[in-house]
């Protein structure tokens, strides 16, 4: 029987970095894509964000392929958020996104980090965010990452 044991930890942010998730329905946003995970056969350990970008920690399931089920989580709540009248300004999610495999022996670490996101962005901006998570990963950082 084969065995996976696919963590990512995937950052999306709205188009141009906009704050257009409102704090107090952000949970029903993160609801939505829980529902997309599952239908994707994945599994949600956290999610979290600010008005302007959102992070998740997930298991991928061996049959799904991780640009398919970021673009259809993407697709879904941007289909979604342009008709409810709660999001008037949401204008879609950026094209690009992060993500990053995490060692099951980082998980819990990365569940904190998500869950502190509001006290994280506080005192860091998103930008400075992003940049770090590249250099961590070895990933090339470019100012238009996650923008458009």
């Amino acid at each position: 029987m084969s065995k996976v044991n696919a963590l990512y930890h995937i950052v999306f942010c709205t188009k141009r970095r906009e704050s257009t998730i409102p704090d107090e329905y952000q949970t029903d946003v993160y609801r939505f894509i829980w529902t997309q995970l599952r239908m994707c056969n994945c599994a949600l350990y956290r999610i979290g964000g600010i008005a302007n970008h959102i992070h998740m920690l997930i298991h991928l399931h061996p049959t799904a392929r991780l640009s398919d089920v970021v673009r259809n989580i993407k697709a879904n709540t941007s289909r979604w958020l342009m008709q409810d009248s709660r999001f008037p300004n949401f204008n879609g999610w950026s094209k690009e996104y992060y993500a990053m495999t995490v060692s099951p022996r980082h998980k819990e670490a990365v569940i904190r980090y998500i869950s502190t996101q509001r006290e994280h962005h506080a005192a860091t901006e998103l930008e400075t965010e992003i940049i770090s998570l590249c250099e961590e990963s070895q990933l090339e950082y470019d100012p238009r990452d996650m923008t458009d």
